[in-house]
């Protein structure tokens, strides 16, 4: 918000500036700066650095890509912590999203990028959360599922002498 307010307040006086400068250039060039600094000149060079400012403040190609990024780290940190907490039960006691926000940005400063920030922090430890919730979720249903097929296994191999008893104690008719 302090950006906008910021840049709403500077904008302004970058627009007047062209005529600013015009107005005091007066009389004959005398230079060739003169010549390069006419009112035109200007508002094309200013043109392209707000240009450039906002491609790189404002574009969602490098927030994007960011993004990706930040979602692949997130991911194989939390599976490198499991690793290694699988590894040696004695740190597992540590907190795993502390451990796993340092292998980050190990990782993103190892390989040319900047280390996380606030906002990226809170979003790799929801991904841990994710992760780790998604991976509860899989063994409960898996648990469940295995016991429900046990239990249809154990109850057909319960009844099994029972049926086979009832079925021999049924009169067979002669045939012809």
């Amino acid at each position: 918000m302090k950006k906008r307010l910021t840049l709403a307040a500077c904008l302004p006086v970058v627009l007047a500036a062209p005529a600013a400068l015009a107005q005091a250039s007066t009389g004959a060039s005398s230079s060739i700066l003169d010549a390069l600094f006419t009112p035109g000149n200007i508002g094309i060079g200013l043109g392209i650095v707000a240009g450039a400012v906002g491609l790189f403040a404002g574009g969602t190609w490098l927030t994007t890509r960011r993004k990706r990024i930040v979602a692949t780290v997130a991911f194989h940190a939390f599976h490198v912590v499991e690793d290694f907490a699988a590894m040696d039960e004695e740190e597992n006691a540590l907190d795993k999203v502390a451990k796993g926000l340092e292998v980050a940005d190990s990782w993103l400063k190892a390989n040319g990028w900047r280390p996380l920030k606030p906002w990226e922090q809170e979003a790799v430890k929801l991904e841990f959360a994710s992760i780790h919730g998604a991976q509860k979720a899989d063994v409960k249903v898996r648990a469940e599922a295995l016991e429900l097929a046990l239990g249809a296994i154990g109850s057909t191999a319960a009844l099994g002498p029972v049926a086979t008893a009832a079925v021999a104690a049924v009169p067979s008719m002669p045939r012809g």
